[in-house]
């Protein structure tokens, strides 16, 4: 029955503005949801319950009524940036999800087991086994460092946050390996 769908962005004042708009022009539709994006807190370190997520509308219209449904969408919001705010919200909403425990937490394994290495031959006196998690250790910090700099650089407000977080920890990571190091050499 209802063949073309018009999206109508995220905004409840807009969407809810539009809706009353439609019903006053006794033109059938249905409300639908199109998409529901998690985007970045204010929070520096948001929790489970803390997250925000984004609801995209659309409406579903016969296409005889298509014209002049875009055109009562037109007088609320564009529907270029509607269009443009959805791609770069699923965009961020992909990063987010893909950005924040994967390669964090791999990295994080190895360190820990070249930390517990390191300790390990610094008590039984094998120095040759803590240089080489010194050196691991230094690796994996300047890979962190890096990595995350390079994606500070393309990110703004919470992800860039994350991603600073990461440069902070590659180069404590430095300075730990590095203290380390010279204290086996005494």
């Amino acid at each position: 029955m209802f063949k073309k769908k018009i999206l109508v962005g995220h905004s409840g004042d807009n969407v809810q503005a539009i809706f009353k708009h439609l019903k006053s022009s006794n033109i059938p539709f249905e409300i639908g949801i199109k998409d529901i994006l998690k985007q970045s807190s204010n929070r520096f370190r948001s929790k489970k319950n803390d997250e925000v997520y984004i609801v995209f509308y659309i409406i579903k219209v016969r296409k005889k009524y298509a014209e002049q449904v875009e055109a009562i969408v037109g007088e609320y919001v564009s529907l270029e940036n509607v269009n443009h705010d959805y791609k770069v919200s699923k965009k961020k909403s992909r990063k987010l999800e893909s950005n924040e425990i994967p390669s964090f937490s791999f990295l994080t394994l190895i360190n820990s087991l070249a930390l517990l290495t390191n300790a390990i031959g610094k008590n039984n006196g094998t120095n040759i086994v803590s240089y080489i998690s010194c050196a691991l250790l230094m690796m994996t910090g300047v890979f962190m460092a890096a990595k995350y700099y390079e994606e500070m650089q393309k990110e703004s407000g919470y992800l860039r946050k994350i991603t600073m977080l990461g440069v902070f920890i590659g180069i404590g990571v430095i300075v730990y390996a590095v203290s380390s190091f010279s204290s086996l050499l005494r």
